[in-house]
């Protein structure tokens, strides 16, 4: 079945939206893209200094942008003997294109679930490279289990600005779906005050819903699996 009269909004940074949007036009979709958030590396240099300092049990990425920024400053060949968490599929996927193995993936892709089901031993060194915008329930769950916990942020997520003009130019016609496949991406569309009631928002997990939600956004779907490609499954039975 295609959906050439359904239009998708995609608002992640546009580094990250190459395969969301062929997934899309794969399946018959129109879509626009709308890149709401910039990543950018940080801390390098402080990154080289941790890792070279303090010898770590476990290595956790939370996400692909952790696992891709944090690989661009420390080589896989410096892993060895670490036991390496992923959550997600696609952070998986990052590690294993670089040649690491997983050691532990939690049974769905929620740092919550994560917290609760690793099998870290008290004492133990635990290292999360991390976004600028992370929470730190993750954390607390790990010092509950009396882990040793150290974070360091290697990446920020700037919010893209927009003038009047440009939003109109490029929400130049009726969309039928908006795409959020984080908080900041939420916080960034209210930041340029766009307004699209009659758009239907699907959010990639119930983290970036609960965003959604307190900013009084109504959102109709979140899927099983939180991926683009579940978000795909349910645009389509919405359409």
């Amino acid at each position: 079945m295609q959906y050439k009269n359904k239009t998708v909004l995609i608002t992640r940074a546009e580094e990250q939206s190459a395969d969301f949007i062929k997934l899309l036009q794969n399946n018959g979709f129109n879509t626009i893209l709308l890149p709401l958030i910039q990543l950018q590396a940080i801390n390098s240099s402080q990154l080289l200094s941790v890792f070279n300092s303090i010898k770590f049990n476990w290595l956790v990425f939370t996400s692909s942008n952790a696992a891709s920024y944090f690989l661009e400053t420390i080589s896989p060949l410096k892993l060895a003997g670490i036991k390496i968490v992923a959550v997600g599929k696609k952070t998986a996927d990052c590690l294993e294109d670089n040649g690491l193995e997983i050691d532990f993936i939690p049974s769905d892709f929620t740092a919550e679930t994560l917290g609760n089901e690793i099998p870290v031993l008290p004492n133990e060194k635990v290292f999360i490279p991390q976004s600028a915008l992370s929470n730190n329930s993750l954390v607390e769950r790990l010092k509950n289990k009396k882990a040793l916990v150290e974070t360091l942020v290697i990446y920020d997520n700037q919010t893209v600005k927009y003038s009047k003009e440009e939003l109109n130019k490029i929400l130049n016609k009726p969309i039928d779906f908006i795409t959020f496949t984080s908080g900041s991406c939420v916080k960034a569309y209210i930041n340029n005050k766009i307004h699209l009631p009659n758009a239907k928002i699907i959010c990639i997990g119930p983290s970036t819903a609960k965003v959604a939600r307190e900013n009084n956004l109504e959102v109709v779907a979140i899927p099983n699996e939180y991926t683009v490609e579940g978000m795909v499954e349910e645009i389509k039975k919405l359409s």
